[in-house]
């Protein structure tokens, strides 16, 4: 809704989200959960949270101070949403290390299973979020009206962590983190990322998912949408956005359980994830003027970006907790690869210009022309480049895992010598 009812400061806006998202990530997010355990981490991320989600209506309600609290409050925003989810990742590992344990699994399915399912209900309460603007609208709310529920719906969501379960820190974690300095346990996630060559390989597949999710906010959202459908107030862009999060929500149960049991891996889900991005980019490609759009291939766009976001929410953070040893690095990875490239696909998708209007060079509502062939030419790569470098880590990996198994075999043997 940022970019639907802000325009280009809504670019703005969400690109210095994520850059403060992204510098959370690498410079203080792993920190904090190392120092508080996962969940502490992720009640202190969302209460930060909450300021950003009242921002909104902020803007909204004094005109006057719109562009100065729609900036502060994604820079303090990004700063909470990297402790959530940095937490997140390693509330997830943890939970997942206890399922396969009294499941008798080993970690890869009991991530899978997991992750779908978490997945799955993530989603599906993000339809409801989604779907709750369309229909306060239509009920005759306004604007500002809405984002106050919001705010009042995410202050509620704090309040109810304190019922969930609590994964303290070890005995050998706590003595850990004392004989590491505060500069280690906040720079872990870079350096994850600067020794670990599979974390290289990853990248793509980070990438991919922002690339997409910054072309549908910024382009089908807020162009798409209000020409092919007449969507002047942005009430469309509700319905349609909780299409992606249904798709989404269902597909990640469905991948959660074929993983598990059958012999489709993470490895093919992730390629399904992987195309289906690709298709929404290249479907514009195709057809080019969005004014021929309608409801039905709207539907459709919205639908394989669900399955595609079903794969990073699900499949892909089912195998960082697999591949990675250290859960808070691994995850603020996730953090620190997600934010940095979104919140530089929101600078571009902001500063793409073009000077005559064509087939790919759009006026957008702002009257400004832009030019969308850069975004949907960088998804495409990207999500090429993203099954080639997840099949390398993965080859590495399984490399690893069977010379740390041929080594302790030998160690036991010598052992038994």
């Amino acid at each position: 809704l940022a970019t639907a009812r802000m325009g280009n400061l809504g670019n703005w806006q969400s690109s210095i989200l994520y850059l403060s998202y992204t510098l959370s990530s690498l410079l203080g997010a792993t920190l904090v959960v190392k120092s508080v355990g996962s969940r502490n981490a992720m009640f202190i991320g969302m209460s930060i949270y909450c300021i950003y989600v009242g921002t909104f209506a902020l803007a909204t309600t004094v005109p006057s101070i719109r562009n100065i609290s729609a900036i502060l409050g994604a820079f303090v925003g990004g700063i909470g949403g990297g402790f959530l989810w940095t937490a997140q990742g390693s509330y997830f590992a943890r939970a997942s290390e206890e399922y396969a344990l009294a499941k008798s699994l080993n970690m890869e399915q009991a991530s899978s299973w997991l992750g779908g399912i978490f997945a799955g209900i993530y989603l599906g309460l993000e339809v409801f979020m989604r779907l709750f603007s369309t229909v306060m609208i239509r009920w005759g709310w306004s604007w500002v009206a809405v984002f106050v529920g919001y705010t009042v719906l995410a202050i509620g969501s704090v309040v109810l962590m304190v019922l969930t379960k609590d994964y303290p820190l070890s005995e050998e974690e706590k003595r850990k983190n004392e004989s590491q300095s505060i500069l280690y346990k906040s720079t872990v996630t870079f350096r994850l990322l600067w020794t670990d060559v599979k974390m290289k390989y990853m990248v793509p597949l980070c990438a991919t998912f922002s690339l997409s999710s910054v072309f549908v906010t910024t382009f089908v959202n807020a162009e798409v949408i209000r020409v092919a459908l007449g969507d002047g107030n942005s009430a469309y862009v509700g319905m349609f956005t909780s299409v992606t999060a249904a798709v989404g929500g269902i597909m990640s149960v469905v991948f959660g359980y074929v993983s598990q049991r059958t012999i489709i891996g993470n490895h093919m889900i992730l390629v399904i994830g992987c195309l289906s991005f690709f298709a929404v980019s290249f479907l514009f490609v195709l057809y080019p003027d969005f004014s021929g759009w309608n409801f039905s291939s709207l539907l459709l766009v919205y639908a394989l970006q669900g399955v595609g976001r079903a794969t990073f929410e699900g499949a892909l953070k089912a195998e960082f907790a697999t591949v990675f040893v250290d859960k808070e690095a691994a995850f603020g990875n996730i953090i620190f690869q997600n934010g940095l490239v979104t919140s530089l696909g929101y600078s571009i998708a902001a500063n793409s210009k073009c000077h005559q209007v064509g087939n790919y060079c759009i006026e957008f509502e702002d009257h400004g022309l832009h030019n969308i062939m850069v975004l949907e030419v960088m998804v495409m790569v990207s999500a090429i480049l993203a099954i080639g470098g997840y099949q390398r880590a993965k080859k590495i990996y399984n490399r690893e895992r069977e010379e740390l198994e041929m080594e302790t075999r030998l160690l036991g043997e010598d052992h038994l010598l």
